[in-house]
């Protein structure tokens, strides 16, 4: 006798069996994808803690422009645009640029920190190829190229830097493991050497003065290491922590120029205990004095002083400033260009995020480099979150007067009562251009002489030739 199935219900002993396995390809689909989502959120962290976004921009098109003593070095487009970008790079692409400085079709100037790089773990290669790949393509290459001087805009060449600068480096470790990820966040991941370590002749870094402090593209890059003048002697855990986080630290330092992007893309996006690990790990490096820096840079906490100021206190003390009839040059400049924002007798206003310059860092420095940077060139509006733009003045006011009023805030709010710089320091920074090493300089001119007598090599070759043809046809 037949079975009648009853409507809407299934006589098929497979439907169980099909039923288990949707939901248990569904369960490891929502497992990889987690473990997707896990992976490139990963590398967003590896990312900000390699400040890829510092030159490479939010957006990975690239453009940030590396100014040195052979010419300028633009960073390129690292987005996954198959055209003008990365997305071609399959995960050991990416390995061999991130250690070897070679891509699939070219080799990379060391101006890409791989020095560094070369020491990142496999997994965070993963995680940041991952994400990579998973951005938005960038379907332009930035406005700007590379522009080297011959023969370094052959990249070839780099072939001998690598040789003799791309071994293992005698870098300062240790057992306990916060120090061991501070020291790979400083020393790899972050490429902090890449700019405060000094460079020899030919570029490479003098890991005997590691983090001892360096002039890169017209800024200082201070000392890091733990010399309680010219270094982090007199900073505090949380005077590290707070820079590293805001950009700020208690009210006597503020970042500028370079680091300050590596602030805002970088660093401000670590997880406090990797800010812990890399003040951990800086305090274990040697001290090394540079410089002629005679004051400690920060004053300690007990002699910091309260930059607080009330409602309506600027434009009051500016107000009977600017009437006072007794005020000599460089008291007029402050009073006229700096006053409205750092206030009279230089409290600032830190409410405002206009910050003190009584006991500044900036101006406590002996080097005037980066102060005199600022006062030229201004700060732009978001370089730090929050932060409003200072104007530069060098369109405005003279290299004497911008001079005079370095002196002005130095010796008045900096300790230092002996500034005396002039408009020519103001003038060196303004047109800064690094001299090439000499033996670099011989370098290119013995390519040159090379390639001056190739060509005559060449010349004697047709000429040889042509004349034996002419002879062959005459005796013919």
């Amino acid at each position: 006798m037949a079975i009648k199935a009853e409507p809407g219900r299934s006589t098929s002993k497979a439907a169980p069996f099909q039923i288990a396995t949707t939901i248990t390809a569904l369960t490891l689909a929502s497992a990889t994808l987690a473990e997707n989502t896990e992976l490139i959120d990963q590398g967003e962290y590896v990312a900000r803690a390699s400040g890829c976004m510092s030159c490479h921009q939010e957006d990975l098109s690239g453009g940030y422009e590396v100014e040195t003593p052979m010419g300028t070095i633009v960073a390129s487009n690292i987005s996954p645009s198959h055209q003008y970008g990365i997305g071609g790079y399959d995960r050991d692409d990416l390995a061999n640029v991130l250690r070897r400085g070679v891509s699939p079709d070219r080799r990379l100037y060391p101006a890409m920190p791989y020095a560094s790089y070369r020491g990142m773990s496999d997994a965070d290669i993963d995680a940041l190829h991952a994400w990579l790949q998973n951005q938005e393509p960038v379907e332009e290459a930035p406005e700007q190229d590379t522009d080297l001087p011959f023969p370094f805009n052959i990249s070839t060449g780099v072939i001998g830097w690598n040789w003799m600068f791309l071994g293992e480096r005698d870098l300062p470790l240790a057992d306990d493991p916060v120090l061991q990820r501070g020291a790979y966040l400083v020393n790899h991941l972050g490429h902090c050497g890449e700019c405060h370590t000094p460079r020899n002749d030919f570029f490479g870094m003098q890991d005997d003065q590691y983090l001892a402090g360096e002039m890169i593209d017209g800024w200082l890059a201070p000392n890091l290491t733990a010399d309680p003048e010219s270094g982090l002697g007199s900073w505090s855990d949380q005077d590290i922590i707070d820079y590293l986080r805001t950009g700020q630290a208690g009210n006597v330092v503020q970042a500028a120029g370079p680091m300050a992007d590596f602030v805002r893309h970088g660093t401000s996006h670590l997880e406090d205990d990797d800010l812990a690990a890399i003040t951990a790990y800086l305090r274990t490096i040697p001290a090394i004095a540079t410089g002629v820096q005679d004051i400690p840079l920060l004053p300690s906490q007990s002699e910091r002083l309260d930059p607080a100021h009330s409602y309506g206190q600027v434009r009051e003390e500016i107000v009977a400033v600017l009437t006072s009839a007794n005020l000599s040059e460089p008291e007029q400049l402050y009073a006229r260009h700096c006053a409205a924002c750092h206030g009279v007798t230089g409290q600032g206003q830190p409410q405002a995020y206009y910050p003190p310059l009584v006991q500044n860092a900036a101006l406590r420095r002996a080097d005037a480099n980066n102060l005199l940077q600022v006062l030229l060139h201004g700060v732009p509006a978001g370089k730090l979150e929050r932060v409003p733009a200072m104007p530069g003045f060098a369109g405005e006011l003279s290299a004497d007067q911008i001079a005079k009023l370095a002196n002005y805030t130095r010796s008045t709010f900096g300790s230092r009562p002996d500034s005396a710089l002039t408009a020519a320091d103001v003038t060196r920074v303004l047109t800064h251009e690094d001299e090439m090493p000499a033996p670099l300089r011989t370098l290119q001119v013995l390519a040159w002489v090379g390639v001056a007598a190739l060509i005559v090599v060449v010349g004697v070759m047709i000429w040889w030739i042509a004349r034996r043809r002419k002879t062959k046809l005459q005796e013919g």
